[in-house]
Parts: structure tokens; C-alpha cells; sequence
């Protein structure tokens, strides 16, 4: 008799998780998006790479918002008729305002450390370019450009230094990096890239190239 209360209370449970599976999905689980309701704030919001200063963000609209950093404040605003961004730099202390040269391949703000700015560019996905500039003495100065692959994306380390893949011809590796899915990106109709290691050091002013490589799809 135990026997036969156990197999009916099995075929039981059985039968309730066929009907619960069977159901269709609740419709409320596929909600819209959340919409941002403006202005809109968010404190220590990290804008840019990895290592990179965080900041009080707050927008007023879809197309332009501020970041203060305490030192500094950085505004932006979309340009409504051409790529890139309006980005100006404020000293808190001074009030003075350090405007970014507007650049033709447009620039769009990717967060600063310390007295150091960076700048996006360029409009392909595959290879950008990347300008940093330095506020000094209440002036901006430019003191590195360099391409840089976004497969990785940059980082500031901890030390102080830019750290980024740069694009390099495969005849001037010293060796050729293992890339697993290169034939994968071939079927795909992609090309094979490679990239090199480079650490800008922001304090020194000093760029290392390293022999460590990277295999990229492109385009």
C-alpha cells in the first residue's frame, strides 16, 4: 500500500510540472525598458575606461549632460550636425573654461584621470583613434594621439599609465600571437588584425612598446 501511495503521489508532482511548463509565458515578464526621467543624477558614475576618474553625472537631456569631478566639471553636448560631441572642461576653482578642439572625424569624451582628458574618434568600429590632453596651468595641451583597437578596450592603471592595443602590420611582429578563431573570422568574411601592446606613462610622457600581441576581427 506504501508502495502505491508514493507512485500516485509521483505521478502527481509529474503531472503538475507538465501543466506548469505548458503554460504560456507571462507577458509581464517582457517589460519595456525603463525610461529615464529627467534631469537625471547618478553619484561615482565611472565614464570612460577602466581606471579612469569617477564623477557626480547629472543630464538634462538625452543629447547633453555634466560630470563633476570636484576639480573639475565636463560638459557635453551632442553635435546636432556632425559626429562627435561639444565637450568643455571647467576649473571649479577659477571658473575658467577649457573648450576641446572641434576635430573633423568628431571626438567623443571618454573619461580623464587626474589632470588628463581623453578624447574618441574617428568612425569605424574596428580601429579608432584616441587624442589625450593635459589641463596645465589653466590651459589644454595635447600630449598623445595614437590608434587603438576597442576589441580591448584601454585602461588607466593604477600607476598612472595609458595602457592600449595599437595596430601593427603583421611583417613587424617579433612573434605571431595564437588567434584560435581566425579561421572562424574568414568564413565570416573578416579580416585577420593584430595589435601591440603600448603603455603611455600620463606623468612622463613616455610610450613603451611591448612584445605582446593580440589578433583582432576587422572589417
Amino acid at each position: 500500500m506504501n508502495i502505491r501511495i508514493a507512485a500516485g503521489m509521483a505521478l502527481l508532482v509529474l503531472l503538475a510540472w507538465a501543466c506548469q511548463s505548458s503554460k504560456t509565458p507571462d507577458k509581464k515578464a517582457d517589460k519595456p525598458p525603463v525610461e529615464v526621467t529627467f534631469p537625471y543624477e547618478k553619484a561615482d558614475s565611472l565614464l570612460g575606461f577602466e581606471g579612469c576618474d569617477k564623477g557626480l553625472y547629472r543630464a538634462d537631456s538625452a543629447e547633453s549632460f555634466e560630470i563633476s569631478y570636484g576639480v573639475y566639471r565636463v560638459q557635453v553636448k551632442n553635435n546636432s550636425d556632425a559626429p562627435g560631441q561639444e565637450i568643455v572642461a571647467i576649473i571649479d576653482s577659477t571658473g575658467r573654461r577649457l573648450t576641446f578642439p572641434p576635430l573633423d572625424e568628431g571626438g567623443y569624451f571618454q573619461g580623464k584621470w587626474r589632470n588628463f582628458f581623453f578624447v574618441d574618434l574617428g568612425t569605424a568600429a574596428d580601429v579608432r583613434k584616441l587624442n589625450v590632453y593635459k589641463e596645465e596651468g589653466g590651459l589644454l595641451y595635447q600630449v598623445h594621439q595614437t590608434e587603438y583597437l576597442p576589441h580591448e578596450a584601454p585602461l588607466v592603471s593604477a600607476s598612472g599609465s595609458l595602457w592600449y592595443y595599437a595596430p601593427i602590420e603583421e611583417a613587424n611582429m617579433r612573434e605571431k600571437p595564437y588567434c584560435p578563431d581566425a579561421e572562424q573570422w574568414r568564413k565570416d568574411g573578416l579580416r585577420i588584425g593584430y595589435g601591440q601592446r603600448c603603455l603611455f606613462d600620463l606623468t612622463q610622457r613616455m610610450l613603451v612598446r611591448k612584445s605582446e600581441y593580440t589578433c583582432v576581427p576587422l572589417q
